[in-house]
């Protein structure tokens, strides 16, 4: 029997910008029938009455399950002729939903297509003290997890890894030597394809700001950490650090909004300047420079060759986000800018270009290898699960 059905496993309420990237329509124009189903209200509850997603849609194939048990029974009752995307990771919360996929002995795939640097860790006495004393019980629970062979616990291997990058696989997941791995690209690289022969003009007055959400980020809630800073402790510094961009570089700053950002409940922490929400990659590939900390859509950047300013606190160099910052900017051959030592002494000639080498290995390495298709992501996606009914 030849795969049918096509099911997403989600653990992040469904909205309209998922139904747009999980190629719903590529899909069901290849003959696949689609729905997606979402775990979030058992796998974390905490976050249903917490986040609001600006976005949200109501789709008539989404099935939100509220109990483990009800998941688990419709798991076990899918016919062979279904593929599971698994877009859930592998921890001690989630064994239980492998677990279900394993007794169900479906074909499915990991996504690890959306890579960003891995950080190198400084293996010092201060760095694993710092790490220690952020330690929970829940930090440890998943960590021994970690070390256990996912065999010893009867979970059957992925199928197929969706990848991107060259560097984008994560051992991190149930996959063997025998996984295949799908070499696509990143999600953003998507976005890119559909607009990039498109007639727009690029204005020397507009920076751009890849806003992460950063007090805000819903991902918090479901990781079970704080924000690397608060409101009151990041929009000021961020508006000095805006205030001393535009008089140095005679621009004007442009935020795009995170996409799963909500201002509109927000009091206005950016003083006025323009907030669009929805609109990133037009919004980078019109822009003089983009500015930013650790966001995906920086892959716009590199793919538009377009200069970026890397900006950073004390505060979050102190956080998860310091390392990533750091490293990131050291990919791409620039320094980064402390918002809390402004003003500063900034070499603008070198901030506002570009290494060609670097962007062009950042893309091979973590937006799309090199000779991989040149097709939207889940058109590649069709085309390859077609030949399980070959």
């Amino acid at each position: 029997m030849g795969i049918k059905r096509i099911i997403f496993f989600v653990e992040s309420s469904f909205n309209q910008r998922d139904y747009d990237r999980f190629g719903i329509e590529t899909l069901q124009k290849n003959g696949f029938e689609v729905e997606v189903w979402d775990f979030t209200p058992f796998l974390h509850p905490q976050v249903i009455d917490k986040v609001k997603v600006p976005d949200s849609i109501n789709w008539k194939n989404c099935h939100s399950f509220l109990t483990w048990n009800d998941a688990f029974s419709a798991i076990l009752k899918l016919p062979y002729s279904c593929f599971i995307v698994c877009l859930i990771g592998y921890q001690f919360k989630s064994f239980s939903v492998y677990r279900a996929i394993s007794r169900s002995k479906l074909p499915y795939c990991v996504f690890m297509a959306n890579a960003l640097p891995s950080v190198n860790s400084k293996r010092n006495a201060i760095n694993l003290f710092n790490k220690l004393k952020k330690i929970t019980p829940y930090k440890l629970i998943n960590a021994v997890f970690a070390l256990i062979p996912y065999n010893y616990m009867d979970i059957q291997p992925a199928s197929i890894i969706l990848a991107g990058g060259a560097k984008s696989i994560n051992i991190n997941y149930p996959v063997t030597k025998k996984t295949e791995t799908l070499w696509m690209h990143s999600l953003d690289y998507d976005i890119y394809l559909k607009v990039r022969n498109d007639n727009i003009q690029s204005d020397i007055n507009v920076g751009i700001f890849l806003d992460e959400y950063l007090s805000f980020h819903p991902d918090y809630i479901h990781m079970g950490v704080s924000a690397p800073a608060t409101p009151e402790e990041y929009y000021p510094l961020l508006c000095k650090l805006f205030d001393f961009i535009e008089s140095e570089s005679g621009v004007h700053i442009v935020i795009a909004a995170h996409p799963r950002s909500n201002y509109e409940r927000h009091p206005d922490y950016f003083r006025e300047r323009p907030i669009i929400r929805g609109k990133t990659v037009e919004l980078v590939r019109k822009s003089r420079f983009v500015i930013a900390h650790s966001s995906t859509s920086i892959n716009f950047a590199i793919l538009f060759h377009k200069p970026i300013i890397f900006i950073t606190s004390n505060k979050l160099q102190q956080s998860f986000m310091g390392p990533q910052i750091e490293q990131m900017a050291s990919q791409l051959g620039k320094e980064t800018i402390n918002m809390d030592n402004l003003p500063a002494k900034v070499n603008w000639e070198k901030e506002l270009s570009i290494n060609e080498d670097a962007y062009m290995n950042y893309k091979h390495y973590y937006i799309k290898k090199t000779g991989s298709d040149e097709l939207p992501f889940w058109q590649i996606f069709a085309n390859r699960i077609k030949k399980f009914n070959d």
